[in-house]
């Protein structure tokens, strides 16, 4: 490693995704190759580049030291009087797991900084990435969420199990057997070019799961449903949309969509037929997914943000996501703080309503 790039010595080029150029895209690549925690669909320049044509107001930092490029921060305005005010959130809104700088490991600079490269008077980020802490960004509160390292075999993530759990795995097992007696013979389907008609399929179970389970709806939003389009579009390795379904006797019993970083696969949106939650279809559907993770090129399954039982049963390690608000200059970011006050008091207003009157 060179020497140190301190916030002093940076300056910062605010464009848009698709303003980039190839000796630019091919950085960003390169600095996420070089962090495994950098290595999310979420964090690469594609994605960036999906939600530009989204909904119009993505834009990334490029930044410089002399000439070189030393790191990149993608982010996003909510609204077009969210960018008025300056107000920023992380590249992807509510449907990103994984937000921060991506840069090699001799970036030093300070949120306060950050924020006046980017011209910004204030950033609400979640699922900040632990590594960040490293550059000098850190958050207000940490959340735990769960790994599923597999490695280049699946039959010794499976034996490792087996000696950790053997009840949990013997348990799977006998669901397996029992959803065959009950749907017929179980059929794994993976999906990289997916139909339009299937991802509204999946929408609408996933909408009436949020529904049914009294969640916040990630996917009530157009901008959102115009993002899962938009990445549907392309097929890069650093970025590509799959899907997978579980189905018996012509029967959907579960499926996924999430996107994939090369060999890695973010957990993004799975959803089941409540009809067969006795077999637990989404278990199964993960499971017979790692079992196939040599054939899907999946090396690594990040579940997100979560310490619930589900996603701890079948994880090898923990990763920390944090959340923060980050300030500009107090001149600049005092009406973007303000705005920001009163939204989330109307949201809380709101979700206190839906559970009031459920």
């Amino acid at each position: 490693m060179g020497p140190v790039v301190t916030e002093e010595a940076l300056r910062a080029d605010v464009l848009r995704p698709s303003a980039l150029g190839a000796a630019e895209l091919a950085a960003w690549r390169q600095m996420q190759m070089r962090s495994a925690s950098l290595r999310r669909a979420f964090l690469s320049p594609t994605f960036a580049q999906a939600c530009e044509r989204a909904h119009g107001r993505a834009y990334v930092a490029v930044l410089h030291q002399g000439g070189g490029i030393r790191g990149f921060f993608p982010f996003q305005f909510r609204s077009a009087w969210h960018e008025r005010l300056r107000l920023a959130e992380r590249i992807g809104g509510d449907l990103s797991d994984a937000a921060g700088v991506i840069a090699g490991d001799d970036l030093r600079l300070s949120s306060a900084s950050l924020m006046r490269l980017c011209d910004l008077g204030s950033l609400v980020i979640t699922h900040l990435i632990e590594n960040q802490m490293r550059f000098g960004l850190d958050a207000a509160l940490w959340n735990v969420g769960h790994l599923i390292e597999i490695g280049r075999a699946s039959n010794a993530y499976f034996t490792a199990l087996t000696e950790r759990n053997r009840t949990f795995v013997r348990d799977t097992e006998r669901r397996l057997r029992r959803a065959e007696k009950s749907f017929g013979a179980l059929d794994l389907l993976r999906l990289k070019q997916i139909p339009s008609p299937m991802i509204a399929g999946l929408v609408e179970l996933k909408r009436r799961q949020y529904q049914r389970t009294h969640m916040p709806d990630a996917l009530a939003a157009d901008r959102h449903v115009r993002l899962l389009a938009a990445m549907n579009e392309v097929s890069a390795p650093d970025c590509h949309l799959v899907m997978n379904r579980l189905e018996a006797g012509g029967r959907v019993l579960a499926q996924h969509l999430g996107p994939q970083h090369y060999d890695v696969l973010s957990y993004w949106f799975p959803v089941y037929d409540p009809e067969a939650r006795d077999v637990s279809p989404g278990r199964l559907l993960l499971w017979l997914t790692i079992q196939r993770a040599e054939e899907y090129g999946i090396a690594l399954i990040d579940r997100g943000e979560g310490d619930t039982p589900h996603k701890r049963e079948l994880a090898t390690g923990t990763r920390r996501y944090g959340r923060a608000t980050w300030s500009g200059r107090a001149a600049r970011s005092l009406p973007a703080r303000a705005w920001q006050s009163l939204e989330w008091r109307l949201q809380t207003w709101h979700r206190r309503a839906q559970r009031r009157f459920a």
